[in-house]
């Protein structure tokens, strides 16, 4: 009688082991940051091979990293270069056109394509 009891103890702990994970795996859904993001992905007219190759274009250098962010509410690719001198260079391009936005070398110095100075 002890061994069938120990037995059923055994099988119901498994049973709520099992439970809780499973329950656990289920909440790590992804957030709705993530999702905000995919869909930006998604709908975004350029790809990032795209946003890549136009960064490379404007720049001469080669790209080392790529990812898709949201500055400032707007959605956008920053690529990081290094040129044939070893100089790193991060590079922002517009989703919606493949437009350089902004140039920023690892000397901390920047080119804004989009130079509005009248702040």
């Amino acid at each position: 009688m002890r061994k069938h009891i120990r037995s059923i103890a055994v099988c119901t702990t498994a049973i709520l082991t099992i439970g809780a994970a499973g329950i656990t795996i289920a909440n790590a859904s992804p957030d709705n940051d993530d999702l905000a993001e995919a869909q930006a992905l998604a709908a975004a007219p350029v790809s990032l091979v795209q946003a890549i190759s136009a960064a490379e274009t404007e720049t001469g250098a080669k790209a080392m990293s790529a990812e898709f962010e949201n500055e400032d509410g707007a959605w956008v690719y920053e690529v990081e270069l290094i040129t044939s001198a070893g100089n790193e260079l991060e590079v922002t391009v517009d989703t919606q056109t493949a437009s350089i936005l902004e140039i920023e070398s690892d000397d901390g110095s920047d080119s804004d394509d989009n130079d509005d100075d009248t702040e």
